[in-house]
């Protein structure tokens, strides 16, 4: 897994499927994962978890630590925290554009929502084998790869366009072309990494061990359509 930062780019990506995470954290605990949602764009799958069940409960470890380096950029006080430049990347799945929100209760614990607002591949990964949900979803690579080589090709054409028309004319146009091409580079850059090291680790994707625990915690499942 590789937690990945990014400087100064502007995300084209806002739709497709995301991974939410809901979380309560209470002073002297571990971190408690309450649920998880696969939001597509036809269909809700959401797990929630009766038992108490921490990060490390829930998902396999490089995306445990991942998502604890995102916890930490939180205070113990409701805010929003944006990190858009940040990826959690495994084998056969990347995670990334990370939006926080957390509320302090009246008992003083703090609720979390974890949303990954971009997913690359297969979210099952994710989980530990153990809770037996790695046929509960389905696998996102196809769509969402012509989802970000259309979000990458498309604002390139439309420049090109603008260039072939003829309408830059005077030094102004020709600048904030210029500044439009740069700010769209940083989309590309960011975008086509990803998917480069997506790709470079699609072969390690189908190693994944699976494990059967008589002691797993228990899921339950709710899929809506």
């Amino acid at each position: 897994m590789q937690l990945v930062a990014q400087s100064e780019y502007g995300a084209t990506l806002t739709s497709g499927h995301r991974l939410v995470v809901n979380l309560r954290s209470r002073e002297g605990r571990p971190v408690e994962v309450r649920s998880c949602e696969v939001i597509g764009t036809h269909h809700r799958n959401r797990f929630t978890f009766p038992s108490q069940v921490t990060v490390d409960d829930v998902f396999v470890d490089l995306i445990a630590e991942g998502v604890h380096q995102c916890l930490a950029s939180l205070s113990d006080r409701t805010e929003v925290v944006s990190l858009p430049s940040v990826a959690l990347e495994i084998p056969g799945l990347s995670l990334a554009k990370v939006n926080l929100m957390s509320t302090k209760t009246d008992d003083g614990s703090l609720g979390i929502i974890l949303r990954f607002k971009m997913l690359l591949g297969g979210v099952a990964r994710a989980f530990r084998p153990e809770l037996g949900i790695e046929d509960s979803v389905p696998d996102y690579s196809s769509h969402m790869s012509a989802l970000v080589l259309t979000d990458i090709v498309l604002p390139l054409l439309d420049l090109c366009e603008v260039a072939d028309s003829g309408m830059l004319k005077n030094t102004s146009e020709f600048a904030d072309f210029m500044d439009t091409l740069i700010e769209r580079s940083r989309d590309v850059r960011f975008q086509a990494e990803l998917i480069k090291r997506f790709v470079a680790g699609a072969g390690n994707a189908n190693a994944k061990p699976r494990m059967n625990n008589p002691d797993r915690p228990r899921v339950e499942l709710a899929s809506q359509r």
